[in-house]
């Protein structure tokens, strides 16, 4: 990011036609639409992605701007083989430490109007002490819903969306970009990301279609618009899958793919049966999870941790060979801190279940869904680990991690929108390690 006057950037390279418009004085103009975003994506404790949707091609700067007057510019260019969608990459940023932002096109003129609006809060230093608050959410509609308000209400940092957020059941490229659009301009959900770091994984209904796997014809194009339409870190690899994590203060999470490569191949656990996770994102997470030095590490993904003993096979209770051979490598590997995050059945739960003897400890899984108010009541089905199990519209977990309290505490809170009780889960490290 270089350092510059506003005045030093207006027109910038670009098509031919744009440049001939401007120095002739005169705006293009384009087809009727509406700009979506901004949006904070992935967020570190000295990185940010900043995402964008104009309606018009060309160059777009962002400005940054610390409490203390720094201002840094950064442009990209919105072409229409990205559907317009530019991410802005920002780099040497310090820790904890609140930055706002501006954003202008190439004729200078700001498209973020209130910059008390348009700001961030870069990442806790992992080895500094810090109280987190982070949001997990799944399945949710394009409509304009307060939950997302009460997120902000109470003090998210950060939200995590688990899947089918949007539905779009298609992957027609024009359909999927249409609906991810649509529901980016939300107006209480693009409140909320464009002042909070967001990341994002896919369950069947935004990957293509309901109990789908990665033997979907056009899984390519669900890909493209989701790269378009999200800011994380990064996608899987080789452009294939989505899979990403982050570090937050003293909490990891681990966002899986459990679409892309389900049924692709055999599974690197057993040969003869079918893959969930694929060989390369099951030694991602392998690698990953000895490689984290947090004291509490999520696993989440779209899909729930068990089965939902119904018709359809998208769960881990299909691919239990591959569930327990991940409970056996944290346990091979004295890996402490892990729960687990599922969503996808329209109803919120939470289970305990009985790995002290493959893990060291009791791995939780904890299932939230839905945003939207559509429930199941059929799929809270009975589980001899199940602690509390409820259908109950528009429901997000908030998670809160304290390493400011010896020991690190845990909480995950079940959240209705409208008041409703729910129920809440509160660990310290000593009950997520071996004794």
């Amino acid at each position: 990011m270089g350092k510059f006057s506003r005045r030093e950037f207006g027109v910038a390279a670009g098509s031919t036609l744009l440049l001939q418009q401007f120095l002739l004085g005169a705006k293009p103009t384009f087809a009727a639409d509406r700009d979506t975003g901004p949006l904070i994506g992935h967020v570190s404790d000295t990185t940010a992605h900043l995402w964008f949707r104009p309606t018009q091609p060309g160059n777009y700067t962002i400005a940054v701007t610390k409490d203390e007057g720094e201002e840094r510019l950064t442009t990209t260019t919105s072409t229409a083989a990205n559907d317009f969608c530019i991410t802005w990459e920002l780099s040497e940023l310090n820790p904890s430490t609140r930055y706002r932002y501006q954003i202008f096109n190439e004729y200078n003129e700001l498209i973020t109007d209130d910059i008390d609006e348009h700001h961030f809060t870069t990442a806790p230093a992992p080895s500094q002490p810090n109280r987190v608050c982070l949001a997990f959410g799944s399945c949710a509609h394009s409509k304009p819903l307060k939950l997302w308000k009460q997120m902000s209400e109470q003090g998210v940092q950060g939200l995590v969306l688990l899947g089918d957020t949007p539905y779009i059941d298609s992957t027609d490229l024009g359909v999927l970009r249409q609906k991810h659009r649509a529901f980016l301009q939300v107006p209480e959900l693009a409140n909320l990301v464009r002042k909070t770091p967001t990341w994002a994984t896919w369950d069947d209904h935004d990957f293509g279609k309901n109990d789908s796997d990665g033997t979907l014809p056009g899984k390519e194009y669900s890909r493209q618009a989701f790269v378009e339409y999200r800011a994380n870190a990064n996608y899987g690899h080789e452009h294939e899958g989505i899979y990403t994590r982050f570090r937050y203060g003293p909490v990891e999470v681990f966002v899986l793919d459990t679409r892309w490569f389900a049924r692709t191949e055999p599974s690197p656990i057993d040969p003869d049966k079918p893959t969930l996770l694929g060989a390369r994102q099951w030694a991602w997470l392998q690698q990953s999870l000895l490689a984290s030095t947090a004291p509490f590490k999520i696993i989440t993904c779209g899909m729930i941790w068990d089965d939902k003993q119904n018709t359809e096979s998208d769960d881990w209770g299909t691919y239990t060979h591959e569930r327990t051979a991940l409970f056996e490598f944290l346990g091979a590997n004295n890996i402490s801190g892990v729960v687990l995050i599922g969503g996808d059945i329209h109803c919120s739960r939470l289970l305990k279940y009985k790995t002290e003897d493959q893990v060291g400890y009791a791995i939780r899984q904890c299932i939230v869904s839905p945003i939207h108010d559509s429930t199941i009541p059929s799929l809270n089905v009975a589980h001899p680990d199940l602690v509390r199990g409820e259908a109950i519209p528009h429901v997000w977990l908030r998670v809160e991690v304290d390493s400011t309290a010896s020991p690190t505490t845990f909480e995950a809170k079940w959240q209705q929108m409208d008041g409703q009780d729910m129920w809440s889960m509160n660990l310290d490290e000593a009950d997520l390690s071996k004794s």
